[in-house]
């Protein structure tokens, strides 16, 4: 029960610091540190804050995410990762506003040449704001996935494969839709190399 807690302690905690606005680094380094005098050197975590910015005439974007990441066995770690985000978009009676909440858990097990994940991620509120309509819910989001990493150049480079499928609820939605539910499928490929 002792493992179960931890990670819902850190997610209560990190949802916390992500909605405040007020997360410094130095927050996130004070905070990881006090999680780690309670775990054991055997299952080490760490806690990462990420802030994304874009701005030019007319439009304003941020995302807060933050990343929690445990490591239960020498094969078996998991993910929790928080997302805000929000948008502005400006350009007179066309105006408007978007913000979006997104919650994902990822457990991958290592098989050595290559990594595979599991994932569950979960949008509730992703609302949009129109000078016209006011406020309007759009409907919540849930996707599940299947991830392959696989490391090039002494882990240097990294290409994760994706299979994922999301699907909305029109029950969560403040307009009628035409539909009840609707599910979306999609393969993804992602390259990262590390500096």
């Amino acid at each position: 029960m002792q493992r179960l807690t931890k990670p819902l302690v850190v997610l209560c905690l990190g949802a916390s610091l992500l909605t405040s606005y007020a997360a410094t680094a130095s927050v996130i380094e004070k905070a990881e540190q006090w999680l780690n005098s309670y775990s054991g050197n055997d299952n080490p975590f760490s806690l990462t804050l990420t802030k994304n910015k874009i701005q030019f005439k007319g439009c304003k974007q941020k995302q807060y995410q933050l990343a929690f990441s445990q490591q239960f066995t020498s094969q078996f770690n998991l993910e929790a990762v928080v997302n805000y985000n929000k948008g502005q978009l400006d350009d007179g009676v066309l105006s408007q506003r978007v913000r979006s909440h997104e919650f994902e858990v990822v457990s991958w097990w290592d098989r050595g040449d290559y990594r595979v994940g599991l994932s569950h991620k979960v949008r509730p509120r992703h609302e949009m704001r129109v000078p016209i309509a006011g406020a309007i819910q759009l409907p919540t989001s849930t996707t599940a996935g299947v991830y392959v990493e696989v490391p090039f150049n002494d882990n240097s480079h990294i290409l994760t494969i994706g299979a994922l499928q999301e699907s909305w609820d029109s029950d969560s939605a403040s307009a009628t839709l035409p539909w009840r539910t609707s599910t979306d499928n999609q393969l993804t490929f992602q390259y990262a190399v590390a500096f």
